[in-house]
């Protein structure tokens, strides 16, 4: 009996990190297929906006990805966001998928942290005022007398350092 359940678990396991490597994804701003997951490889071929992908494998914070033409290459994890609808698989596996998937944060709840996340030039580009946010900011303000406080009890020294002169920077 035992036997049995060790296999099905081995099988489980197997089927769902399939799907997981086979899952698909769409590139969230205009970018190039490399030949390898190196920001210094060779380009193959441009992919724009919302170009759906397959993704076959990962490395770091590089997806290994097949494009619908064919072609395959490596993209870099920030360039993409997982579909949702991909998680899941003709054999109702979805939910192995997505214990074994790995990508960006979002609706699907898929996170990796590989240490490659910032900003790119699609999060900027779409960045927009929060005045909101930064007015919750405010609670954690400290009074001049709460920060002297603070740092006696930390055994902190008030050092003086000199600002920076102004450079006026010329625009091309």
């Amino acid at each position: 009996m035992k036997r049995w359940g060790s296999i099905l678990l081995v099988l489980l396991v197997t089927l769902g990190v399939h799907a997981a490597s086979q899952s698909g994804a769409q590139t969230i701003m205009d970018t190039q297929l490399n030949a390898a997951p190196y920001s210094d490889a060779s380009n193959i071929v441009p992919v724009p906006a919302s170009t759906n992908v397959t993704i076959l494998s990962r490395q770091g914070g590089w997806y290994h990805v097949r494009l619908d033409s064919g072609q395959d290459g490596w993209l870099r994890m920030t360039s993409l966001r997982m579909n949702s609808s991909s998680s899941g698989s003709s054999w109702g596996m979805g939910w192995l998928s997505q214990l074994f998937g790995s990508g960006r944060s979002g609706a699907t709840g898929t996170t990796a942290t590989t240490g490659v996340r910032g900003l790119n030039t699609g999060d900027i580009a779409k960045a927009r005022p929060d005045p909101q946010a930064v007015d919750s900011l405010n609670a954690w303000i400290a009074t001049p007398g709460q920060a002297r406080q603070f740092a006696q009890e930390l055994h902190l020294k008030a050092q003086q350092i000199p600002y920076l002169p102004d450079i006026k920077v010329q625009q091309p």
